[in-house]
């Protein structure tokens, strides 16, 4: 981005100009808050600091990344710089500095890991008022949310129990009252002990312990004080006290802080946040300058003033009235028209009338992407949903499918396990055979399972006495599984399932064509991952053990990823309010604004923290306040045209009032009533078309109108880009990769041993051997044999790469991430370098590689020589060091095989070509076949 193309006003340039001493930026919605932070790094590197000095904060990767994008379009320092999610920069710090902590390599938990790891160590916990009267899945659930919330307001165990002790217990209640809280202190407590001796880690740990780490360890917290001194913070609004510590520590004396933030679009209270972090800021920063933003570049003014007008029923507890400033926002467009006030008799008449009036803007020529239906509830999004795919409105929902266990095909499977692991139930085993794994005639099936149903027999037992030699083919299918589940892992085990019965390459050829497999192959990848977790945290990662996790591994939920990821780019979106923030669309529809559904009613927890134990609370974090916070966001989304609509009966419910936000947002203008029978009459003008499958990226791969892929992804597509389609688009599962791991770990060690060199402390081989036996997988190998080859050939390896890497030379940088912005291609490319070496005339490249296939010097020129991966990194580093890299090599640490080459100026010449043809391709959705098979996973189909 040039200094041409950027246009500040005048708050966001004094923003902007402002270098040292805290600053807090009060940035309406729209008025361009990122670009004053992407501009403030950009002119603090023009002014000649260094980038590695600055670190900008933000919540989700999506955003980290867009702002990286942004920055690196005006200067290719600024990778330097460090832009992270707060629980990403927490995770550098612990893997950087733990080990001055007496901290090894730390395995994270994500959701489902950490329940299994409850769930294991279930009876250690003595539950006496938390014993759970059946399955403990839900009560651990609850039991992790509270813990949680202890961390997020950095309340340490002897803080809990020193209150715990000191509540009355006086009579039965007190006395209960008091046992419940000694019960949590003690569960807290031995459940921080157990991660400890395990090396795992929690979400909240990523920051809670770095916190810990730095308070115990002044002499790392002044490394990095010195380091980050200029420090931004965006989405300030949204920091839960433990979130917000982190950076008080980072900023220490200096203070030299930007947060950026608005107090009126907070809505995440429910997962900790507090506004008075913000609402504060200038109690803890006295000194602090303060800028508000209030010029607005989405909106019309009349969706603006109808806007503010609601959010001013927040007053006084704003900070327009506490620090006295001016939030009213102005328009920097034309006039648009006014926001739309419906009202519906049903709300399948409203339902109906929104897909109507969707189908009228696109058939008027308006784009799909610039429209958005939004509401509060999950419940509405599915409903909203249902009836855009009853009109064939081309859409996408965002989040949709995440509750995985829902799907058919994931029931499918599940079944299947079932039935492994337990020989005596029929039920399951009717349920596998009768399904899609093996499409047999059901009617013999359901004939010899009624038989055995009444006569107490087993299916199976009668299936093998019978004439059906399909049947009978099925179920030696189904119990060699059983056979081969003794020895191997539970993601083994269900990808031989989906592979074996040809039921993977069936649905692979019909998600090409509907929509519906589409997702249900989208639901069994995001399963595929939950078993790969499970792997991690489990004992014994067996189908039997996975099968009586099941319960525990259902409440945890499904899906962990960044929600704004699922965003299209091509289609219509439906999403949650909560999903859209940061987001914006030329038209959006706000359904079922009822009192019960928007505002939702307070649904509270008995766990809920003690009063005495609050810190930083605010009458403004109140639900309906928050509630009111949340209409604002949505209606603050639209660009041009905002529908608000309620109806006043959900099917055959009890009647529904309009939201109090209506009267607040709209006054006294009347509503448009649609009459039932209007909007029945255009139902039935639409009759649906078949589903199609898309075949466009997912959403997490483009950005800003240009696609966004890994090296890892654009290797695959110029091998196979059919293969790319399987792999990314698909998202087909694939068979358990230990060796994948296994790689990574190693890599890990060679990066520890290069940042202690650095810093002056080597970790010990004897600690890094502890750290990485203690995480090679134990699942996904065919055998216990090959898993302990795994092992001693990994323990020969840390062996010899701790004696050849602390002789050789130190790399100039290592790890080395970068994100290229390609010059006249829509492309963003984001990779990093394992290491960068200083030659005497330019620079070396080097990937390491793990693996033994190597083993000669010709084999390793033969690879390096072919390898699209140097090439690309070569490209990177021209394009963004302007210097052709003298050498680019892999390094096959296992073997001892290093081979480097020169790449010329027209072998990337055609690289950028292949790139640009690439581009063309991904954006028609072609992905022919290619040559090379040797690696992909797509069904061959007569390769």
């Amino acid at each position: 981005m040039q200094d041409s193309e950027v246009r500040l006003n005048a708050a966001q340039q004094a923003a902007v100009d402002i270098t040292d001493g805290p600053v807090l930026v009060v940035a309406g919605a729209g008025t361009g808050k990122t670009r004053v932070i992407v501009e403030r790094i950009t002119r603090l590197i023009r002014s000649d600091i260094p980038a590695s000095s600055i670190l900008a904060l933000t919540f989700t990767e999506k955003a980290a990344g867009e702002m990286l994008d942004r920055i690196s379009g005006s200067d290719s320092v600024a990778f330097d710089a460090t832009i992270a999610t707060y629980n990403g920069f927490g995770n550098d710090i612990l893997q950087t500095y733990g080990a001055e902590y007496g901290l090894g390599t730390l395995r994270l938990l994500g959701d489902t890991g950490q329940l299994v790891f409850l769930r294991e160590h279930l009876d250690e916990f003595e539950l006496d008022y938390f014993s759970p009267v059946s399955n403990p899945s839900g009560q651990l659930k609850n039991l992790a949310s509270y813990v949680s919330l202890l961390k997020q307001r950095l309340i340490d165990p002897t803080a809990y129990k020193r209150y715990a002790d000191t509540l009355p217990s006086g009579d039965d209640a007190e006395k209960l009252e008091q046992q419940k809280h000694q019960e949590l202190a003690q569960f807290y407590e031995l459940y921080l002990k157990l991660c400890r001796t395990e090396q795992v880690i929690d979400y909240d740990d990523q920051i809670y312990l770095t916190i810990e780490l730095l308070r115990a360890r002044p002499n790392v917290l002044k490394q990095l004080q010195e380091r980050f001194r200029y420090i931004m913070v965006d989405e300030f609004q949204d920091t839960n006290p433990m979130q917000s510590a982190l950076v008080d520590l980072l900023a220490g004396k200096a203070q030299n802080v930007m947060v950026v933030g608005d107090d009126d679009q907070s809505i995440y209270g429910w997962r900790g946040a507090t506004l008075a972090n913000i609402l504060d800021f200038k109690v803890r920063y006295p000194k602090a300058k303060e800028i508000t933003l209030i010029e607005n570049y989405r909106s019309t003014q009349s969706i603006l003033d109808n806007s503010y007008r609601l959010i001013q029923h927040n007053n006084p507890h704003r900070l327009e009235m506490i620090n006295q400033l001016n939030k009213k926002l102005h328009a920097n467009i034309e006039n648009g028209n006014e926001p739309q006030l419906q009202h519906f008799t049903t709300h399948e008449a409203e339902l109906v009338w929104v897909a109507h009036d969707i189908k009228r803007r696109l058939d008027a020529g308006q784009s799909a992407a610039s429209i958005a239906v939004l509401a509060r509830r999950n419940q509405g999004v599915v409903k909203a949903h249902e009836m855009l795919e009853l009109f064939d409105v081309p859409h996408a929902v965002a989040g949709l499918g995440n509750d995985i266990y829902t799907q058919p095909a994931v029931k499918q499977l599940l079944e299947a396990l079932v039935a492994i692991a337990d020989p005596l139930d029929s039920l399951a085993l009717f349920h596998v055979l009768s399904g899609p794994l093996f499409s047999l005639d059901i009617s013999s099936l359901a004939q010899l399972s009624s038989t055995a149903k009444h006569q107490h027999d087993r299916l199976a037992d009668l299936i093998r006495e019978s004439d059906d030699e399909a049947l009978k083919a099925a179920l030696i299918t189904v119990e060699t599984w059983r056979t081969n589940a003794v020895e191997q892992s539970v993601g083994t085990i269900a990808y031989k399932i989906i592979d074996e019965s040809g039921w993977k390459q069936r649905l692979s050829a019909a998600a090409e064509k509907d929509i519906v497999v589409y997702t249900e192959v989208q639901a069994l990848s995001k399963l595929f991952k939950t078993f790969k977790e499970f792997e991690r945290s489990a004992g014994v990662p067996s189908v039997q053990n996975y099968v009586l996790n099941l319960p525990t591994l259902q409440a945890a939920g499904s899906s962990f990823e960044d929600p704004t990821l699922d965003i299209s780019d091509s289609m219509v979106n439906v999403l949650s309010v909560h999903r859209a923030k940061g987001l914006e669309w030329d038209t959006v529809y706000v359904i079922d604004c009822t009192e019960g559904s928007f505002p939702m009613r307070a649904f509270g927890t008995s766990l809920t923290l003690p009063e005495e134990l609050k810190t930083q609370v605010t009458d403004a974090d109140a639900h309906i306040a928050e509630e009111r916070r949340l209409m604002y966001v949505a209606a603050t989304r639209a660009r041009r045209d905002l529908v608000i609509s309620y109806a006043d009966r959900h099917g055959k419910g009890i009647p529904r009032k309009a939201s109090r936000f209506i009267e607040e947002m709209f006054g006294n203008k009347p509503a448009t009533h649609v009459q039932d029978d209007d909007s029945h009459a255009n139902l039935e003008a639409f009759s649906p078309r078949a589903s199609d499958a898309t075949m466009e990226l997912p959403p997490r791969m483009s950005s800003n109108n240009r696609i966004v892929l890994s090296v890892s992804q654009i290797e695959t597509w110029l091998r196979c880009p059919r293969d790319f389609y399987y792999r990314y688009v698909l998202a087909m599962p694939l068979p358990p990769a230990p060796h994948l791991t296994r790689g990574t770990l190693i890599h890990g060690v060679i990066e520890r041993i290069h940042r202690g060199r650095e810093q002056g402390h080597v970790p010990k081989l004897d600690e890094l051997m502890d750290d990485v036996i203690a995480n090679l997988p134990s699942a996904g190998y065919e055998s216990k044999r090959s898993r302990d080859r795994a092992r001693q050939q990994t323990i020969r390896t840390i062996e010899s790469v701790y004696e050849r890497f602390l002789r050789d030379d130190l790399p100039i940088e290592t790890e080395w991430p970068f994100t290229l912005e390609m010059p006249d291609i829509p492309l963003t490319i984001r990779g990093k370098i394992d290491a960068v070496y200083q030659l005497e005339k330019g620079i070396e490249i080097r990937d390491f590689k793990t693996g033994t296939s190597v083993r000669s010097l010709e084999q390793a020129k033969s690879r390096a020589t072919g390898s699209q991966q140097l090439t690309l990194y070569a490209l990177a580093w021209q394009i963004l060091r302007d210097e052709l890299p003298a050498k680019v090599s892999l390094d096959f640490v296992e073997t001892g095989q290093l081979y480097g080459v020169r790449k010329q100026a027209k072998s990337l010449e055609t690289m950028q070509s292949r790139l640009a043809q690439m581009v063309i391709d991904l954006k028609a959705g072609v992905y022919p076949l290619g040559r090379d098979h040797d690696h992909c996973m797509h069904p061959k189909q007569g390769n």
